[in-house]
């Protein structure tokens, strides 16, 4: 059982662009622990300066942000940059499940960054959308896929669970199932599953939020991260707000 920690990743994305310290206050102050995605500041200028000022916002780093090709290519040097910012997972955002060779050389792929990335003490994540869970080979979805070929030691999920829900499965069960290899989840909302892109402010659409949360403490996530793909009728610090006290209210957040 956990009490996990409460960062965001996106939708402030253009107020850090225009002010990164002043917008990241805003996020502390309204009770956010951590930022996905931060690298590209932090790491500029001087890299132990900025993380001790962003550490004592309250903030930390939760992950960096990777593709297959980083994984291929730039490896060490994404290894590097997660350490130098303390950060403890390595994500991958995004990846195809066009065919059953792809999707196991994918795996191949992630075991051995994971091996690698692991030897740093920092953990690789898969981050789902739908198709993970839309598309099968005799009956077996892809996600699942995933996690029979992938090291359980080596390879880890970031599970996000709107995209579970858009994908036709429960969260809950897929939380479930994945215990032990799910270290943050991504915690948003949807008004519909009938039409794309109907994100709305976490807690008021119809995802199963709060036994996604309580099955994500009990799994042992450590964050559960705050998202949507696109705003609805907030604005961005609205919309953190609106979320950070909806899972409030709700008695979801710890402390």
């Amino acid at each position: 059982m956990t009490n996990p920690k409460l960062g965001l990743i996106g939708i402030i994305h253009e107020e850090l662009e225009a002010d990164f310290w002043g917008t990241a206050s805003k996020a502390a102050a309204i009770g956010y622990q951590g930022i996905e995605g931060v690298e590209k500041w932090l790491l500029e200028g001087d890299v132990r300066s900025n993380l001790g000022r962003f550490h004592a916002l309250g903030m930390q780093a939760v992950t960096l942000s990777a593709s297959r090709e980083t994984l291929r290519e730039g490896l060490d040097r994404l290894a590097a940059n997660a350490v130098a910012l303390q950060a403890p997972h390595v994500t991958v955002w995004w990846g195809p499940c066009d065919s059953k060779d792809e999707l196991l050389r994918d795996a191949e792929l992630y075991n051995k960054a994971g091996v690698r990335l692991a030897s740093e003490g920092i953990k690789l994540c898969y981050h789902n959308h739908a198709h993970e869970f839309k598309t099968a080979w005799n009956g077996v979805a892809a996600m699942d896929i995933l996690a029979e070929y992938t090291d359980p030691k080596a390879v880890y999920f970031e599970m996000d669970i709107a995209w579970i829900t858009m994908g036709g499965a429960d969260p809950v069960q897929v939380l479930n199932k994945m215990a032990g290899r799910v270290p943050a989840i991504h915690v948003k909302d949807v008004r519909t599953t009938e039409e794309p892109d109907q994100w709305t402010a976490v807690g008021t659409g119809i995802v199963r939020i709060a036994p996604s949360i309580l099955k994500a403490r009990e799994i042992g996530v450590e964050w559960m991260v705050v998202e949507q793909d696109r705003l609805r009728n907030l604005s961005p610090v609205e919309t953190i707000t609106a979320s950070y006290l909806n899972l409030k209210e709700a008695g979801l957040l710890s402390g």
